[in-house]
């Protein structure tokens, strides 16, 4: 199995530590990054991310636990050790572009090489080939003052790239661009990451950028407060059939990226559970939801804040509806207990049943909600359709598509409505009992 390229057990990193204004940015930060992947550090301002960056970079030892490198704590490497690996190994993107003003756009990105001996034809040709190569090659006669915000970053990824790094450091670099100019730059940084196969580590609070990742950790107050998984991009790090399962969590996820994941379980089930009601009755719908779903009420309390009257706080449902609200939430949240109970398997050596028992037990739910009555194979059929949908060896889509096929070709030849209802159904179900928290 692939080793991790970087990795960070328990990381901590202090400021001023043992005086009195001893602050601690990081705490007890684990991550493992493979070659190759393209990682996000998402979260609001003065959350930690550009100081774990920083951290990986060489710039900032750690107060508490480890910090590898290629297997190495960089921390330990002697002074002159440190700049080779900083110079070659790590390029950065700064938000700032932080160019030199008084030199061309040619000269700025080949500074750095200067530092490593070469000559000065080795340095112009390599500095003008990735010029080129970045839309800004015909202005490498010019001063960084004469371009756009866009056209210095994008000198700023020329010059990051001078040295070819392994490992390409970005600090919210569209944070000073346009829309137009911000689109350009991702690309490009996309592009260094897709076709180049560098690995990406960018600091940024812009869900918009969420999509070109493979991964993304979300920090909260110096701490990882989950891990969600891109189930838009074939994942690099290292992944056992049925390890990770993708629900439409993490696509709420990129969505309310600052939500709990309590929250967006909530917003999945109130969503399937919504028809015509006004945007406050959602709220209130969504707050009774909550309590329901964290145990914190019973389901005769939650009818009765469900039909209660609006000006007395309630939703003002229908007390039909509103039973039929609980009866379907209760039955979702119990059969999620289950998925829950049963992905958590390998920490529980007592697990309180198989696979195989879970599958059937998902299975009499369905049958009962949707009315079906099967055949002996369509039942194995369908035996065998859960389990794989609920360890995640097949997506939604596949289950769709097996669920109306020919029963000797393992499907239960179910008619597209029939199908569709029933993959929906599901799917609710599973994102109440998977986590988007994507654990090795």
């Amino acid at each position: 199995m692939a080793k991790p390229l970087i990795v960070c057990r328990d990381l901590s990193i202090i400021y001023n530590q043992g005086k009195s204004n001893e602050f601690k940015a990081l705490s007890g930060v684990n991550t493992d990054i493979f070659e190759g992947e393209y990682i996000i550090l998402f979260g609001p301002s003065g959350c930690g991310k550009s100081t774990l960056m920083y951290a990986i970079q060489g710039s900032l030892p750690p107060g508490e636990g480890t910090l590898l490198v290629k297997g190495d704590d960089v921390y330990s490497y002697p002074p002159a050790e440190r700049v080779y690996f900083q110079r070659h190994v790590m390029g950065i993107i700064f938000q700032q572009f932080n160019l030199i003003m008084s030199l061309s756009v040619l000269d700025n990105v080949a500074l750095p090489m200067i530092f490593c001996d070469r000559d000065k034809a080795t340095r112009n040709r390599r500095a003008q080939s990735l010029l080129d190569r970045f839309g800004v090659g015909h202005v490498s006669h010019k001063i960084p003052a004469m371009l756009s915000g866009g056209q210095q970053q994008r000198v700023s990824v020329s010059r990051s790239m001078v040295n070819d790094p392994k490992i390409l450091l970005a600090d919210e670099p569209t944070g000073n661009l346009d829309s137009v100019s911000t689109q350009q730059v991702m690309d490009k940084i996309d592009e260094i990451n897709t076709f180049d196969r560098r690995t990406i580590i960018m600091v940024s609070h812009n869900a918009a950028h969420l999509s070109y990742a493979h991964r993304v950790y979300y920090l909260k107050d110096g701490l990882i407060v989950r891990e969600v998984v891109n189930p838009q991009r074939k994942q690099i790090k290292p992944v056992k059939e049925g390890e990770t399962i993708v629900t439409e969590l993490e696509q709420l996820a990129r969505l309310f990226p600052y939500d709990s994941i309590e929250t967006l379980r909530v917003k999945s089930l109130v969503n399937y559970l919504t028809q015509d009601y006004t945007f406050d009755q959602l709220i209130r719908l969504e707050k009774a939801t909550s309590l329901f779903i964290q145990g914190k009420v019973d389901r005769k309390a939650f009818i009765k804040a469900l039909v209660l009257s609006y000006e007395r706080g309630g939703v003002e449902i229908p007390e039909k509806e509103a039973r039929r609200i609980a009866s379907v939430s209760e039955k979702m949240i119990k059969n999620a207990d289950d998925i829950r109970r049963y992905r958590a398997r390998k920490d529980n050596s007592g697990i309180f049943f198989s696979q195989h028992k879970l599958a059937e037990r998902l299975k009499e739910h369905l049958l009962q909600v949707y009315r079906i009555k099967l055949s002996k194979e369509q039942n194995e059929n369908m035996t065998e359709l859960i389990a794989d949908r609920v360890t995640g060896v097949t997506g939604d889509e596949e289950m769709n598509e097996r669920l109306m096929k020919g029963i000797r070709s393992g499907g239960l030849a179910l008619s597209e409505k029939e199908a569709d209802d029933l993959t929906r159904y599901f799917e609710k179900v599973i994102a109440q009992g998977v986590d988007v928290s994507y654990k090795s």
